[in-house]
């Protein structure tokens, strides 16, 4: 397991992060939603909300894979249970070591103030040399599991930070878990491909900043 970044906090009430004394400016998420549109933030923000709504849908999914990760029991509702039962069954998660789950990053130099919370770091039990960074997104329909896209850009935001604080841990490969009711997708990405892109997103992002 990694150590904690030192002098690193998150205040989720806030939803901030706190580094050697300063609040960090921005998040990954920022960074990778600048090309997002207001009509697709408002399409985001009329589903958000509710016993049925994406945010508990995902706070509820992350926990249960947090918690099986550390070996812990899970504790949910049953409506969740297509999900995740379907989730934990993916041989992506068997016979592996933990590394990290729910971990919180941060990019701090000169030129940014970033913070990011990766979902998981595992390596394989029979190679533990061979380390899998993974982003967990969840869908509402069993048919959107096949159309909803890798999370390139955020997995290369989290790659970065790793790279900042322990650049000698080496990632060998990137996923996107996509879980669904009674259907799990893992996507596989290389690690370069996915820094590239959050250097892209990092690019867009910089330009529409205020030059003061």
């Amino acid at each position: 397991m990694l150590d904690p970044i030192p002098e690193l906090s998150f205040d989720s009430k806030r939803h901030l992060y706190f580094y050697k004394g300063e609040w960090l400016a921005h998040s990954v998420s920022t960074v990778t939603g600048v090309d997002i549109t207001p009509q697709q933030r408002a399409g985001f923000e009329k589903y958000k909300h509710g016993p049925d709504g994406w945010a508990i849908r995902g706070q509820t999914i992350h926990d249960c894979l947090d918690k099986h990760l550390r070996g812990e029991p899970q504790i949910y509702d049953d409506k969740w249970s297509p999900w995740v039962e379907t989730l934990l069954e993916d041989d992506l998660f068997k016979n592996v070591n933990l590394m990290a789950s729910e971990y919180s990053l941060c990019l701090r130099n000169s030129s940014h103030s970033i913070g990011g919370t990766l979902d998981f770091l595992i390596s394989y039990a029979d190679d533990p040399t061979f380390l899998i960074l993974g982003d967990l997104k969840t869908v509402s329909r069993k048919n959107a599991v096949s159309s909803r896209k890798a999370a390139t850009e955020q997995l290369g935001g989290y790659l970065a930070m790793i790279n900042q604080h322990w650049p000698k841990l080496y990632v060998s490969q990137c996923v996107t878990v996509v879980s669904g009711p009674e259907k799990c997708k893992v996507i596989e990405q290389e690690p370069d491909e996915c820094l590239e892109a959050w250097r892209g997103a990092l690019t867009r992002f910089d330009a529409l900043q205020p030059d003061f």
